[in-house]
């Protein structure tokens, strides 16, 4: 029967991605997403994201890894498996029903927050926004190494989800209220990433920026990056 080109397309990605999952043992979670969705969707921040080399970060991560991705911007989403938004801080209500319509139909979204990076007017927004769409309450931003204990503390973030990890501080996070969610990742005593299901779909909240650790070639980051992909 002949195929066109999208449908090829569509079918690599699927092929790719469902590979991953095999290897990791993860397959099974990929038997019901419908073949006609795009496998991953990597969203442009924007030109006034504060930490553009995050976007740069998981671009280069997810073409290393051999991930079949697309780029787009978040005016612009289609049905996805998987949709991470690298630096995130957006606050518009257009935003807040995109987003909101792709996790109810099934879709994972990987919100790396850029919150950490805002000032206080625009992460009170942010806040808001974050508790509007998703559910989930936000911290303080804490910034670390500042304090005369820093010392005391160990530079790395440990992840529970979907594998168990260490990756790297990036100075600045976002913690969130451990009620909220699934607590997947701590920096000492603060939840720091959450997993929250939210109509078919699931929220991967990461409140300490992985992106730039890509840029890197951080081995722990990139080894989370793909277990994630697996497993959306």
């Amino acid at each position: 029967m002949p195929i066109s080109r999208r449908g090829f397309l569509g079918r690599a990605a699927g092929a790719s991605v469902a590979g991953v999952a095999v290897a990791a043992g993860l397959g099974s979670l990929l038997a019901e997403t419908p073949a006609t969705r795009s496998s991953c969707l990597l969203v442009d921040p924007g030109p006034d994201c504060p930490l553009r080399e995050s976007a740069t970060g998981y671009e280069a991560a997810l073409s290393s890894s051999n991930v079949v991705f697309q780029r787009t911007t978040l005016q612009s989403l289609t049905p996805a498996r998987a949709i991470i938004l690298p630096a995130a801080g957006v606050t518009d209500e257009k935003s807040q029903a995109i987003l909101r319509e792709h996790l109810e139909n099934g879709s994972v979204i990987l919100y790396e927050s850029a919150a950490s990076f805002l000032g206080p007017e625009e992460f009170g927004f942010h806040k808001r926004f974050i508790r509007s769409v998703f559910g989930l309450s936000l911290l303080d931003p804490v910034r670390l190494w500042d304090s005369a204990d820093s010392r005391k503390q160990s530079p790395y973030v440990d992840y529970h989800w979907p594998i168990v990890t260490k990756v790297r501080d990036f100075s600045r996070m976002v913690p969130v209220d451990p009620g909220d969610g699934e607590t997947i990742a701590w920096f000492g005593d603060l939840p720091v990433a959450a997993r929250r299901r939210i109509g078919k779909g699931t929220l991967v909240y990461l409140g300490s920026p992985l992106g730039p650790h890509f840029l890197s070639a951080d081995r722990e980051a990139s080894h989370w990056l793909r277990a994630f992909c697996a497993a959306s």
